[in-house]
């Protein structure tokens, strides 16, 4: 078994969950009685489009990498190192939109993290 997209979802979980453990950390405490701001509904629309562009541009490795080994054709690494950077900012945008740090949320951040380690890791895996 490869334990390679094994340590790259729980690395990529550790940066999601220290990413919103820090930024509760930091946000201002609510004062009592009082309800804790909203995010900013433009916030849900950047979300959006950096997931759909993770996506997109995963996929695309994916497919790529899979028929590379019978075309010869390889993907620019260019375009291995925007998908980490696409990754890494899905990863942040819990924290950076104003998530709380409760469990329910921690455990949805948890398994999209491990989503998102993994499927980049088998991305970059595929590159012959």
């Amino acid at each position: 078994m490869n334990p390679g997209p094994l340590f790259s979802a729980a690395a990529a979980v550790a940066v999601a969950v220290t990413a919103l453990a820090v930024a509760h950390r930091l946000r201002p405490a609510v004062p009592r009685g009082e309800v804790p701001p909203e995010p900013h509904a433009t916030l849900s629309s950047i979300g959006s489009g950096l997931l759909s562009g993770f996506i997109l541009l995963t996929s695309f490795l994916i497919a790529t990498g899979w028929a590379s080994h019978t075309t010869g054709l390889v993907p620019p690494r260019g375009l291995y190192a925007a998908d980490l950077a696409a990754g890494i900012a899905v990863l942040l945008y819990p924290a950076l939109a104003g998530l709380p740090f409760t469990p329910r949320y921690l455990t949805a951040v948890t398994f999209f993290a491990a989503l998102v380690g993994y499927t980049l890791s088998l991305a970059i895996q595929l590159r012959p």
